[in-house]
């Protein structure tokens, strides 16, 4: 029975140990566990300068330091950070470090419009360490900052006498300035007299362009042109009449005022009965038909027809042309002897 007794505490005794060295093994383990990791979120706040003037800048900057699977809860710049009245907030971003970390910055621009020794304060971040949608607040620590007065070290708040004036320096740029401008607006207005004078002795304020060449002469020379090329010779038919109609087409618009480019040959005809005798209207239907059976009817005319065209064209430019001619003397002094007969007879 003795026996028995000293066996089951003996028995007894080695449980207690072993537990114990678990107990202690996992102790350590957890430890250098806790020793070795790191904190889910690490905040740090910082100022770059602890002594401002009233009125002066502090730029107070919030770092986060926190694992990946942690949300931060952005506080944004509608922080309570009084006495201190935030002017500016800027967020640079999430920066991504080592062991599946992140670390996020929050700027800050606060200023002080009193003196003394103010506390900037412990800044409050909210965070989620999972989804259960309960977040932990974490702080930062706060920061001591002194506000100082502008005033010069001892110089008091008494009113004193007004102050003598002061000479207005000579402002040579603006003087340069003046007179170049006085330079500029006589400039301006010798140029403006000039062409009010111009337009008193010509009647024009600028010379006006010359006028147009008139509708033959422009025909007459690009039917010269097209009659020394070597279209016919290069057996380019379509070619040579597609162009002998275009010209003589311009010159029938720019003659009789018709939108003949535009223009079938039967319109072109139609709108020339106003203005031409049927002879000529004869005379324009055979040139353009012939071009319109050569460009759409691959018709190959001889050359005897060819030449008959050609002359015809170029006696129909030359016969229908407008022709300016000035009164001759003897017209002249015939026109004046009839109104002297006139006056006389009326006398």
């Amino acid at each position: 029975m003795i026996a028995e007794k000293k066996h089951k505490t003996a028995y007894q005794t080695r449980v207690k140990m072993t537990l114990f060295r678990i107990s202690v093994l996992l102790t350590i383990g957890l430890a250098c566990h806790l020793w070795a990791g790191q904190p889910l979120v690490e905040i740090r706040t910082q100022v770059d300068t602890n002594r401002i003037t009233v009125g002066g800048r502090i730029h107070y900057t919030v770092e986060v330091n926190h694992a990946d699977t942690v949300r931060i809860e952005h506080p944004g710049e509608g922080l309570a950070l009084e006495p201190f009245e935030v002017k500016d907030f800027t967020a640079p971003g999430v920066e991504t470090l080592e062991n599946n970390r992140l670390r996020e910055r929050f700027e800050y621009t606060l200023t002080a419009y009193d003196t003394g020794r103010f506390v900037i304060p412990a800044f409050p971040l909210l965070f989620y360490a999972d989804s259960s949608g309960a977040g932990e607040i974490i702080t930062g620590r706060a920061l001591p900052v002194e506000v100082i007065s502008v005033l010069p070290a001892g110089d008091s708040l008494r009113v004193r006498d007004i102050r003598a004036p002061e000479e207005i320096p000579f402002d040579w740029a603006f003087w340069g300035w003046m007179t170049v401008s006085g330079l500029l607006l006589l400039l301006a207005a010798w140029f403006i007299y000039r062409a009010w004078k111009r337009k008193q002795e010509t009647g024009s304020l600028f010379r006006p362009p010359p006028p147009p060449p008139p509708a033959h002469e422009v025909a007459l020379q690009a039917l010269a042109e097209l009659y020394r090329g070597d279209l016919l010779e290069q057996g380019r038919h379509k070619e040579f009449y597609s162009r002998l109609s275009e010209i003589l087409r311009a010159y029938l618009e720019g003659r009789y005022f018709i939108a003949a480019l535009e223009s079938t040959t039967d319109e072109i005809l139609m709108a020339l009965e106003k203005h031409l005798p049927q002879k000529e209207i004869a005379r324009i239907a055979k040139i353009l038909r012939v071009a319109d059976l050569v460009k759409f009817a691959k018709h190959v005319p001889d050359i005897v027809t060819t030449r008959n065209i050609m002359r015809d064209t170029e006696q129909f430019v030359l016969d229908t042309r407008l022709v300016f001619e000035e009164p001759r003397p003897q017209e002249a002094g015939t026109a004046e002897n009839s109104k002297t007969s006139t006056k006389e007879d009326a006398l």
